[in-house]
């Protein structure tokens, strides 16, 4: 699943190729993954383009907002004026922006997940008052992530970090890939960790975040944004791995329901 730097990444490009378009009109070819209401957008600007934590919102000049999840596999394609979609990408497409100046924006998926919502301003308040923090914002602080912490003392801390009531953006990819750098058990309990290692796992979530977005994310699965496929899998010490960068047998077990890749050694 897209997960923080994938999601900021095609938001980054979406604002460069659709803010300040209108709408002329929308097709819906997957009725399950898009609202109805969003067939009647027609002659409305896009005014802007935004991430919070995994989802992506397109909002309108109507002040409609359009959340998008792109699950495990959604992905965009935009086409300029005369362009036209490979063959092999029309079958996974759920809905058609088609603009006033000829170009078209598709959202496809490939396993059909993931949801393409019509929001009020306060539906899309109420949907995001499930999430915690952005990890990225000046809101997250070392002070804050501590509070958290210490009331989820005997949560999993790699449970923990891909929870996004709790913390929003990280997935498996990245909690594993923090937890090696910091060398953290991901079996950890939170109220066994220590100041310092606390002030180690907040460090590393910020660096590592921003390190990912620069090089346009991870592809290992089906992720690619609307240019190509991200990098980031050529820095992954863990995840997918066989060994860690100092040589040693990295390890797989079950952690909250999904596979967790671990250096026992490096990660106490």
């Amino acid at each position: 699943m897209p997960e923080l730097p994938e999601v900021e990444t095609i938001v980054q490009q979406l604002k460069k190729k659709v803010v300040g378009k209108k709408i002329v009109k929308t097709n819906i070819l997957n009725q399950k993954m898009v609202d109805r209401g969003i067939k009647s957008i027609t002659n409305t600007k896009v005014t802007e383009v935004y991430r919070r934590g995994k989802s992506i919102v397109i909002k309108l000049e109507t002040n409609i907002f359009l959340l998008i999840h792109l699950r495990m596999s959604g992905h965009f394609h935009f086409l300029k004026k005369g362009q036209e979609l490979e063959p092999k990408y029309e079958k996974q497409v759920v809905v058609k922006f088609f603009f006033v100046d000829g170009s078209i924006l598709t959202h496809n998926s490939v396993r059909m997940f993931g949801h393409v919502k019509q929001c009020t301003q306060k539906q899309l308040e109420q949907e995001f008052s499930k999430l915690g923090p952005e990890p990225l914002t000046r809101q997250f602080t070392l002070d804050l992530f501590q509070e958290m912490l210490e009331k989820k003392k005997r949560s999993n801390i790699k449970s923990l970090l891909m929870e996004q009531a709790f913390l929003s953006g990280l997935g498996n990819i990245y909690a594993q890939e923090v937890l090696f750098h910091v060398q953290v058990s991901p079996s950890h309990k939170a109220g066994d960790l220590s100041i310092n290692e606390i002030k180690k796992i907040y460090t590393e979530i910020k660096r590592l975040l921003k390190l990912a977005i620069k090089h346009q994310g991870t592809t290992v699965d089906n992720y690619s944004h609307i240019d190509g496929v991200g990098e980031f899998q050529k820095f992954l010490t863990v995840y997918h791995k066989q060994k860690c960068p100092k040589g040693h047998k990295i390890k797989n077990k079950m952690i909250g329901g999904r596979n967790t890749f671990y250096c026992p050694i490096c990660q106490k």
